[in-house]
């Protein structure tokens, strides 16, 4: 026969095996000597509880004993009319508070600044980056364009600038910054073919738009057309 270390009741159990437990904690176990008891969980909790009390007590009781000295030295400065000492106290309370202040006020402006540049530059360059791209190259094509797209304040509104390549502010408008794009041949196997610029998008026939000659193309710009409008299309393109 089998026996449980431990059970809930005895209840079923014969006379003769009832005998070979003890009943600990409205639990009965095996009274086995040598044997280890179950550890006492809920006792340890109780005194990890315990233990975090007194810490918060005694962290309670050490900023009112720190506030209370204060104070006193604050009292005492009063009534000898120590000025500098006095002053000296409301100077500290004044510069830690001012430090809690503008800790809290440079993570809300770190937060909003994150913020206002999601909704301005992120979609902007989003919706750029949708109207140039030929179908699954928008996200290749966002980055790029992201990096020529800042925000600042003008007339107290935030509003989108473009960049030149060094990543100054330039007079650049939007729309000569898509065609930038458009006529730049390093682009050309990720811009639609009916954005491609001039005697390019022509010469490229029905070779899905490229802006330039096959010998123009990079090892990568070649596989990368060849994959996305295949080898016929890219032998169409001028040599």
């Amino acid at each position: 026969m089998t026996l449980k270390f431990q059970l809930d009741t005895l209840e079923g159990v014969d006379e003769t095996t009832q005998g070979m437990y003890v009943e600990k904690d409205g639990k009965f176990v095996l009274n086995i000597e040598g044997l280890p008891q179950p550890e006492d969980v809920s006792g340890l909790k109780s005194k990890v509880q315990e233990l975090l009390d007194e810490k918060k007590a005694a962290d309670k009781a050490r900023k009112e004993a720190e506030d209370a000295a204060r104070l006193e030295r604050e009292e005492s400065a009063r009534k000898s009319g120590n000025v500098e000492e006095l002053e000296k106290s409301w100077s500290e309370k004044y510069n830690r508070r001012e430090a809690e202040l503008n800790g809290m006020l440079e993570q809300e402006r770190g937060t909003l600044t994150t913020q206002i540049r999601d909704l301005t530059v992120g979609r902007t360059a989003t919706d750029i980056a949708t109207t140039l791209a030929i179908p699954g190259s928008a996200k290749a094509l966002l980055p790029h364009i992201e990096r020529r797209l800042s925000v600042e304040q003008r007339d107290g509104k935030p509003a989108v600038v473009v960049l030149d390549q060094a990543g100054k502010l330039s007079a650049t408008t939007l729309d000569e910054l898509k065609a930038e794009f458009m006529k730049d041949p390093a682009f050309g196997p990720l811009i639609a073919g009916s954005k491609a610029s001039g005697g390019g998008a022509g010469g490229a026939g029905s070779g899905g738009g490229a802006a330039f000659k096959r010998s123009e193309m990079t090892s990568e710009q070649k596989r990368d057309y060849q994959r996305k409008h295949g080898q016929t299309a890219y032998l169409q393109l001028p040599k």
